[in-house]
């Protein structure tokens, strides 16, 4: 059950697509040329960044290798610090469970009853390198799940194209909807057996000069393999105290890139 691997290593992209680096405290001007919307979107992605932490609701929805999978929850995240936490409720392949997330760096902690019962005595929480996992899912998690902001700025500063779609309201929020394009020859080499990273990302920054919404979607294999995803995070509550407590050792199952008795 490969695809629910992809799922589960999936739940960290949208920190990645928001965290996007740098400092500003400047209030996000109005919009309506290119040019324009792109400083729009780059300085509502560092000002988001700046404020240090953010609270996420997260939705995830799609298809892969033929299968249907949905994903909601929320999370408080602390971009300094490069952790978060998440609990979500999962529907994939027939399954369905709540799964505790703790995200670390690059590593993801995962507590869930689908797996409980197949982790040694003592052990109640399974930790993924999240690089790793990825590279034997074929997806580029280097690429598109860094924690680090410095690579997220990197993609948001390698804007091709950005348009104004309109103004839309996020949470009790009035926003502007800007469609952003990534000029991807400007990003890392995808590794081989990798997918590419979206070159299209939804944005909605608010009045208040920080994104507030972010959705991509990611394509990944091709064929009975294919996996198609939309994911969607709203932001709020920027700069707010977030506390994680990352599972000890003594709690915690390494995997080698997949679940016990689920495949990878």
């Amino acid at each position: 059950m490969r695809r629910l691997a992809v799922a589960l290593v999936l739940l960290s992209l949208p920190l990645a697509a928001a965290a996007c680096g740098g400092s500003s405290k400047s209030k996000a001007p109005s919009a309506t040329s290119g040019a324009a919307a792109i400083e729009v979107v780059k300085q509502a992605a560092k000002k988001t960044v700046a404020a240090g932490s953010e609270h996420l609701t997260l939705t995830v929805g799609g298809a892969a290798s033929g299968q249907q999978i949905a994903v909601t929850g929320a999370g408080d995240f602390d971009n300094k610090q490069h952790v978060g936490s998440l609990h979500v409720d999962l529907s994939a392949a027939g399954l369905s469970a709540p799964i505790d997330a703790v995200l670390s760096s690059t590593d993801m902690y995962l507590k869930s009853s689908l797996f409980a019962a197949l982790l040694p005595a003592g052990k109640t929480w399974l930790k993924l390198n999240l690089a790793k996992a990825g590279a034997a899912q074929g997806l580029s998690l280097n690429t598109l799940l860094s924690q680090d902001p410095t690579q997220s700025l990197t993609a948001l500063q390698s804007l091709k194209a950005a348009t104004k779609v309109g103004a839309e309201q996020v949470g009790g929020v009035s926003t502007t909807h800007y469609r952003a394009r990534i000029d991807l020859s400007k990003l890392p080499a995808v590794p081989a057996g990798g997918a590419a990273p979206p070159s299209t990302y939804d944005t909605w920054v608010g009045s208040d000069g920080y994104v507030h919404r972010v959705r991509v979607h990611i394509a990944t294999g091709s064929g009975s393999k294919k996996s198609v995803v939309t994911l969607t995070a709203d932001l709020s509550d920027f700069g707010k105290s977030v506390s994680v407590a990352v599972p000890p050792a003594a709690q915690t199952l390494t995997s080698t890139g997949s679940l016990p008795g689920l495949g990878g």
